[in-house]
Order: C-alpha cells, then structure tokens, then sequence
C-alpha cells in the first residue's frame, strides 16, 4: 500500500552520554567477573550470560541488582570518568585484513549485541553472492537509518567497500528511498569513488525494507542487506576496535512537531532518554520498539539495548476489533501472496513464507490483530 505523501519532521539531535545509572539484565545462569559494589572501567567484562561477555558501558561504581517489570539488572553508577578497560586499537588499512581475521575480530565481540542481518553474516559468509546496503525508509521510524547514515556515511562507506573487497563481492548495493534527500546526492556522488557500487533509488511503500523484498526487487540470489546501523557496529568493532557500547535512536511521538536522535550508551531506562527530550507520557500513549506497524509494546522502565533503534510514541487503539468484513484488502496487499484472512479467521500459524510485516493487520479495516 502506498502511503500517504511522505512529509518529514524536524529532527533535532541530542546526546546522552553521561547518564548517572546503568542497568544491566541478568537471570539464575549469570556469571560475574567483579565483586559485589566494586569499581569497574568502560568496557570491562561484568559478567557473562547464557555465553556472552557483558561489557560495562562507563566506568564507575556497582551498586547491586534492582528488579524493574519482573526482570533483574545489575546497577552501575557513573564515576563520569570514562577511564577504559584496555588500550583501543585503530586498524588503518583494514582492506588488508583477511576473512579469517575479520571472522575472528567479530567473533571475539559480544555477539549477543548484533542485529539478525551480523548473525547471518556470520553464519553463511561462505554461500554470500551479493552486499546491499539499505537506505530505504518506508515508515518513520526507519529514518534512523538515513540519520545514521547521515551522520557517520564516509566510516560507513569505508567499511562497506572493505567487505565487498575481502569477501570478494563484485558488484555491492546500495539502495535508497527516493525521498531522502539528505543522502540522494551524497550516494549518486559516490561513482567515482566506488565504480562497482550499484545504485537504485526506490518508492517508499510499506513493507519494501523487509530484506527478503530488497533482494526481490534488485533480483539478487545469496544477498546479504546490512543496514547503515549494521555496517557502522561492525565499523566499530574493526576498525576502530572498540566495543559496542553506545548508539544513536530516534524518538518519534505523534503528538510532537519535531523527532529526537539521541545518541546514547546502552543500558539506559527508555524513561531517561524521554525525559532527556523532555517528552512526557500521556495516559493513552503506547510506546512501540523499532516501528508503528510491527513493533513489539514496550514500557518506560524497559532498558535500551542495542536491538532498539528507534522508539515510537503512539495513541492506544481503544477501538475493539469487530468481525471480518470479507473485503479482501489484507489479501490484496500482502507481499507474499498468502491470504492472510484464512489464516486469521481459523487460528492457524502463518506458513515460513510469512515475513511478519503485519501489513494484513495494519490494512484490517475491522482492526484485526493491531497492535493495541
């Protein structure tokens, strides 16, 4: 479905990076490397859990655990000293590295922070044919992905052409939305400079960022897509040898004239970094993970981790949903062709084919399955 004409907000840019406490999920199969209340450094190993290395993101003071919405955190206390763990590594050239050098500079990362798209990379790095990265905003909260890309487009870049040159891609990807113009001219300037890199402008029409989609379009087999957010962690884990410990996130409420992207260290409360922006809740406000359309509720005492990118600030739905009106819309605009209705009416899973992108939800005129 085509959405309506695509009119951006302001989006005003904040930093909150010296935050007094932070929260650090733990559960029964926790192991710690520190001792209770003790001093740590920024990026020191706290703990390990269910097989990763968890890093402390300032330096500063442990105060003990706290329990928020049933879940345990370990509570640290900035000392704003930001005195680090260890002595980072800047890699100039890093189109000199070999395969198994990055593989193993990845996987000596904490790997519990990646994105699915890293995870994959990891996993089949053997059978991967082509690289795409994705500019593509089809919905507000993905312009967190042309702000990132924005703000940290030449590390990007450098990144991306070293992958495509030490995994032998030939021909990389990027592919943009034909509306941003903050990164338009930046993107068709790049010939020059990187003559094998493809390029291929889109429309934004919900839901053509889904990877699966990107592929399609581009008629591409064996493609990994990698968002700027992607590229820039694994910027940051080779090149400049550093740990993931901070991001940018955009934060989005209807009923706010301008958007925030905030960057941030981890392990915050998602209630400060709306209280950094001055953004107060209203009764009837949910607050909706990484997209309006399908993400998952979450609450102001959640903690930010690296699977957040952007926060969505919405009005509750109060309208229940009502029966079935048969009018075939959610057939009609599916991407996969599955006919959602029959699925929904009966109770029966969707099939592998389904990409989750809750279009059929999102167009039910009878509200079914929204997101209350």
């Amino acid at each position: 479905m085509a959405k309506d004409k695509f009119i951006p907000k302001k989006i005003i840019k904040k930093e909150y990076l010296s935050p007094e406490y932070l929260y650090f999920k733990i559960n029964n199969s926790v192991k710690y490397f520190i001792d209770g209340k003790s001093k740590v450094l920024k990026e020191q190993v706290l703990f390990n859990i269910n097989g990763n290395d968890i890093y402390s993101t300032v330096s500063g003071k442990v105060l003990g655990t706290k329990e928020l919405d049933n879940n345990n955190y370990l509570v640290i206390q900035n000392d704003y000293k930001e005195k680090f763990n260890s002595n980072k590594v800047l890699r100039k050239k890093i189109n000199n590295l070999s395969k198994k050098e990055v593989l193993d500079l990845l996987n000596d990362a904490n790997s519990k922070l990646y994105s699915d798209n890293i995870k994959y990379f990891l996993n089949n790095f053997d059978s991967i044919d082509n690289f795409v990265l994705s500019l593509v905003v089809c919905e507000d909260a993905e312009k967190v992905y042309s702000s990132v890309f924005n703000i940290h487009n030449s590390d990007i870049m450098e990144m991306f052409d070293a992958l495509s040159q030490i995994f032998e891609i030939k021909n990389p990807y990027i592919i943009a939305s034909d509306t941003d113009e903050a990164n338009i001219e930046y993107i068709t300037n790049l010939s020059g400079m990187y003559p094998d890199i493809n390029i291929t402008l889109t429309h934004d029409k919900y839901p053509c960022s889904h990877p699966l989609l990107i592929t399609r379009k581009l008629n591409l087999k064996n493609a990994l897509v990698l968002t700027p957010t992607d590229l820039y962690y694994l910027y940051t884990i080779i090149k400049r040898g550093k740990k993931i410990i901070e991001k940018e996130v955009l934060i989005s409420s209807y009923s706010l004239k301008t958007d925030y992207l905030i960057t941030t260290k981890l392990n915050v409360l998602i209630s400060d970094l709306l209280q950094e922006c001055k953004i107060k809740l209203k009764p009837e406000d949910i607050i909706l993970k990484n997209s309006a359309i399908k993400g998952e509720i979450i609450t102001p005492t959640d903690v930010l981790d690296s699977s957040i990118n952007s926060i969505v600030i919405l009005k509750k739905d109060l309208e229940e949903p009502r029966e079935c009106i048969n009018c075939g819309l959610c057939n009609k605009y599916c991407p996969q062709k599955l006919n959602p209705q029959k699925y929904k009416l009966s109770g029966r899973p969707f099939p592998g084919k389904c990409i989750d992108c809750n279009m059929c939800s999102y167009i039910c005129p009878s509200k079914i399955g929204r997101i209350r």
